[in-house]
């Protein structure tokens, strides 16, 4: 069964772990085995000694070696499969918490009732505009996240391809919420990557995540690991925005002209004989 999900030897075959990555787990399951067995079979004994005769502590020990020697194999061998079903985590969540509502809803009362509900629940989500602005932002925020675990996955497989030790550990996404412009994700990064190496690659950051642009900075002062990737879409600031600012001028109280607006568009309806000149402030008493 790990075998079909980490191993990709077989033609037509799908898996959900690249092979190279797979048989780099797969020793490293084997050397840990071996570490984690001898240790807590030494322990162990050495503990049981105290309490029980010698002969029975080193059987304890033994015994308590092999399991957490295959526990920690086991680990280990299934990790990648443990990190894939983490990052669809949230999807996996949604996806059950909506069936199981539905189911029990359905059991308490009746299929059609718990089917009109969701249909109210989906409606409500998609017909609202600032709600489905909302679901939206969100939405895309998890497609970021995939997205941009596709880009390292690839960077992984060149560095394979070109005869690297072990994979390059892909870095940890810490969280993504939308902006204005678009989505801003924090990385964590692993050993084998850095700010420098992802100088550049902005463009190819932004042709993965569907982007209009992507820039990467710092996120803390105290960590180099720890990244920030701002993905813009939009220009938040290509609308236009009327500002009332001008109607607070006497004369275009009662003219139609268009006000100022921002940004990027010139004045309009402004002249400087509309301005009123300030009254002169009154002289102020005391000795001189």
């Amino acid at each position: 069964m790990v075998r079909r999900l980490v191993d990709s030897s077989a033609i037509g075959t799908v898996a959900i772990v690249d092979a190279p990555e797979s048989q780099w787990y797969a020793r490293r399951a084997g050397v840990t085995a071996v570490v984690v067995g001898l240790t807590s079979d030494t322990l162990v004994t050495a503990v049981s000694s105290v309490f029980c005769p010698l002969l029975l502590a080193v059987a304890i020990g033994a015994l308590a070696g092999v399991v957490c020697a295959v526990v920690a194999a086991v680990l280990v061998r299934i990790w990648p499969v443990l990190r894939v079903l983490w990052w669809w985590s949230i999807e996996i969540t949604a996806a059950v918490g909506a069936v199981g509502g539905w189911v029990t809803l359905a059991h308490l009362t009746s299929s059609w009732l718990a089917s009109a509900v969701a249909l109210v629940a989906a409606l409500g989500c998609l017909v609202p505009r600032r709600v489905r602005q909302f679901v939206w932002a969100w939405a895309w925020c998890l497609v970021v996240r995939h997205r941009l675990r596709l880009y390292f996955a690839t960077l992984a497989r060149a560095v394979v391809r070109t005869g690297g030790p072990r994979p390059v550990a892909l870095p940890l996404l810490l969280w993504a919420r939308p902006t204005p412009a678009g989505e801003r994700v924090w990385l964590w990064l692993r050993p084998g990557l850095s700010l420098e190496a992802l100088e550049g690659k902005a463009p190819l950051i932004a042709v993965v995540c569907i982007a209009k642009q992507v820039r990467i900075a710092p996120a803390s002062e105290r960590y180099a690991a720890l990244l920030r990737v701002d993905i813009a879409r939009r220009d938040p600031l290509a609308g236009r925005i009327d500002s009332p600012l001008a109607l607070l001028i006497p004369g275009l109280l009662n003219n139609q002209a268009d006000v100022p607006v921002s940004p990027a568009v010139p004045p309009v309806g402004l002249e400087l004989a509309d301005i009123e000149d300030p009254a002169p402030e009154p002289p102020r008493g005391g000795r001189r």
